[in-house]
């Protein structure tokens, strides 16, 4: 008897919908798509889908119950702001840089960093995987640069969430702050895609400086979080971004 019952438990482990508890650093928020990036490990970032988004703030530190989609992206099902960072860094791919900015795609998210005028960058190019460490203004949100480093990386990509335009052998996905064109391979299957699907790319580059798309997800993903969310923020802690220690450590 007792045997049986531990294969019922893991039997009901097996079947039992995969979720887990995530934390990190809120490095954007789009409130209108429910959509907010969050460092991960290793200083990666991912893209949550969770109702939690109108209330979370760039530079919160959050705990997250999440599972992970089709695309890659997760849908958070409960979220709780256990404190603040000053600092993060994450890692990404340079896709514009002028003097005032940079943008950065970061698994899906265009992140916008200030650039520091001190700062010597010449080693970085549009392309390039970098790692960037940024301080976090509380006033406006915004990332102001304090590190940037390029990666070796021998096949460089990234990806970009926003809005789509097709085209003969090319898409254009427009994100907050920037669009961008991929080509499309011979043979990729677009049907099933409209003008203005919201939508996912993932993208690497040549050794040409092209971008190429390699998958393109849209909102079947967008409403499978939104039914998994069921409009529950889990939003445990008051406060907004106060409380928390080692809110001035970076996020690893």
């Amino acid at each position: 008897m007792k045997r049986l019952a531990i294969l019922l438990i893991l039997a009901g482990a097996l079947v039992a919908p995969s979720a887990a508890f995530a934390s990190g650093v809120v490095l954007k928020v789009q409130r209108a798509t429910h959509l907010v990036a969050v460092t991960r490990a290793n200083n990666k970032v991912a893209l949550v889908h969770t109702s939690a988004a109108a209330r979370l703030k760039v530079g919160q530190r959050v705990r997250m119950t999440a599972r992970t989609l089709r695309n890659g992206t997760l849908a958070a099902s409960a979220v709780h702001v256990v404190g603040h960072a000053q600092k993060v860094r994450f890692r990404g791919l340079m896709l514009k840089a002028s003097k005032a900015r940079f943008l950065i795609s970061a698994n899906g998210a265009v992140l916008e960093v200030n650039r520091d005028a001190k700062e010597d960058d010449d080693d970085v190019d549009v392309g390039d995987a970098v790692v960037v460490t940024v301080d976090v203004d509380d006033d406006d949100e915004a990332l102001d640069e304090d590190n940037m480093a390029p990666i070796d990386a021998d096949h460089p990509g990234g990806a970009i969430e926003g809005r789509l335009t097709l085209g003969t052998g090319k898409i254009t996905v427009v994100s907050e702050h920037m669009a961008l064109v991929l080509n499309v391979p011979t043979g990729f299957d677009l049907t099933g895609f409209a003008n203005g699907d919201e939508v996912l790319a993932k993208f690497t580059q040549g050794a040409d400086g092209l971008l190429t798309l390699t998958s393109l997800s849209g909102d079947e993903d967008e409403q499978e979080a939104d039914d998994d969310d069921g409009g529950h923020d889990g939003h445990g802690h008051h406060g907004g971004g106060g409380g928390g220690g080692g809110g001035d450590d970076d996020d690893e």
